[in-house]
């Protein structure tokens, strides 16, 4: 066995991973239009409607809105289903504050579902156990790229008589059972950040069947104002979460090339997730029958009873051999309602709105323990970041690399 790299030993990975631009002439063709256009107002331009038409599309959905983030993309979400506040929003223990923003800027409380130790995303088990008259929607997160499971979510979902959103912000075009993500609920949203699969460098998409829901989310993203010629008279509280004709512009030529993005994701993901299952004691993220997963980045589990050994110094000895990787950091290294501002119940100056409240009748804390599952997940797992521009010998090495740290790990040493 060779010494590992950290330790003086050679380095598996030789070769420099594969690369390429994320955009190009596409891009820029589309651009050149809105500019020599003079718009970059959507009311008065075409891109972001065409966007929408595209998506809209896409995914078989009646109803798309560009926003101006993933973020926006949610609170607007929720701001169409009317929730009065101190009403209880159920979601992922693992997730981005992306997710939650609109749930407390609405004076929702949020309430965080475990984590099935396997996939990393929602445990129907643990929502249906959060459920009371209280709870207003089923917020779901497909976690890194690969779907929940919208079966049982959607069985409870109805069980109950629960709106559900569906946060895709790391799931563009990743499949469950035949159906894309973001198709089940009863509205979905979207992010173009610069990190995600396909980007506008920030920017959000929401998409609806429902035709009731469909006025909100269009009054929601622009300050109540209605853009159809009726007199401006807003009735509720809305914000200014346009997106502008750039974005939109981008966002056409980004979706064009989602299919062939994911594709690529997938077939590199699979590979090396069949690689690493042959490796004692790592354990890579479970892709259930029926489910395509988009590779956002793969999640892999280091068995501590197999590797003793902290997830960061694994992750630095696989930095030694050339291979990127980082303890699960996706949401700062800890379930999302360990945050300080759930902890402290600070999302307000000097208030501890909307957590505690007479007026809302609310009194809620999020002790350490809440969600076993996710926090051990912290404890125990790192992710490789994965990019279409990978090659075949790219993930090879990555499975060998991680081979040769774990074995050393697992006692195997020279």
């Amino acid at each position: 066995m060779e010494k590992l790299a950290i330790f003086g030993g050679p380095k598996t990975k030789v070769t420099p991973f594969g690369n390429g631009r994320r955009l190009g002439k596409e891009e820029l063709d589309q651009l050149t239009e809105v500019i020599e256009s003079d718009i970059l107002f959507y009311v008065f331009g075409t891109k972001v409607r065409q966007m929408e038409r595209l998506m809209s599309a896409m995914y078989g959905m009646k109803y798309c809105n560009g926003c101006s983030s993933g973020t926006a993309a949610v609170h607007i979400a929720l701001g169409s289903l009317e929730l009065p506040p101190g009403t209880e929003i159920i979601t992922s223990s693992i997730t981005d504050m992306g997710s939650l923003t609109g749930v407390l800027y609405q004076l929702l409380i949020p309430r965080f579902a475990d984590i099935d130790p396997e996939t990393y995303n929602m445990d129907p088990d643990s929502v249906e156990s959060l459920i009371n008259d209280r709870t207003g929607a089923i917020l779901v997160v497909h976690h890194a790229g690969l779907s929940a499971d919208m079966d049982r979510l959607m069985k409870i979902a109805e069980k109950h008589n629960l709106p559900v959103v569906e946060d895709c912000a790391q799931a563009h075009y990743t499949h469950y059972r035949g159906r894309l993500c973001g198709t089940f609920g009863d509205v979905s949203t979207f992010s173009l950040n610069h990190f995600k699969l396909i980007s506008t460098g920030s920017g959000g998409m929401v998409m609806t069947n429902r035709e009731d829901l469909e006025e909100n989310i269009k009054l929601f993203v622009d300050k109540c104002y209605f853009r159809d010629g009726r007199k401006r008279n807003p009735y509720f509280l809305a914000p200014n979460y346009q997106m502008t004709e750039l974005q939109g512009a981008v966002a056409i030529a980004q979706l064009e090339k989602v299919k062939s993005i994911v594709g690529r994701r997938n077939k590199l993901g699979m590979r090396l997730i069949e690689g690493l299952k042959k490796i004692e004691g790592i354990v890579p993220q479970k892709v259930p029958e029926g489910s395509v997963h988009s590779f956002f980045l793969l999640v892999v589990r280091i068995d501590p009873g197999i590797i003793p050994v902290p997830v960061e110094e694994f992750c630095k000895a696989l930095e030694a051999e050339g291979i990127p990787s980082e303890p699960n950091k996706i949401t700062g290294g800890m379930p999302v309602y360990m945050y300080d501002i759930f902890q402290n119940r600070s999302a307000f100056p000097k208030s501890m709105l909307p957590f505690v409240s007479k007026d809302l009748e609310t009194n809620i804390s999020y002790p350490k323990g809440l969600c076993p599952n996710a926090e051990d997940a912290f404890e125990h797992t790192f992710n490789f970041n994965i990019t279409e521009f990978y090659t075949d010998r790219d993930i090879d090495d990555m499975i060998k690399a991680t081979e040769k740290v774990a074995n050393y790990y697992r006692g195997e040493k020279i």
